[in-house]
């Protein structure tokens, strides 16, 4: 049986992939300067990159790079 994620951190991973789809490029440094991994994925298998780069946010992209 598997254990249901806790909703703080399912609230903080939803906050930083808007970040990522909005190209908020210092709080998404800020947060993988953090420790949150920078290659994170959601259930769907899209990682920060992909939102970023999907949404048109170059500069997120290289910084998550």
């Amino acid at each position: 049986m598997t254990e249901a994620p806790d909703p703080e951190v399912v609230e903080l991973a939803t906050k930083i992939f808007d970040l990522a789809r909005q190209g908020q490029t210092e709080a998404l440094v800020a947060y993988v300067d953090a420790g949150v991994p920078a290659n994170l994925t959601n259930d769907r298998g899209d990682s920060l990159v992909m939102l970023a780069a999907y949404h048109g946010h170059a500069d997120a992209v290289r910084a998550l790079l």
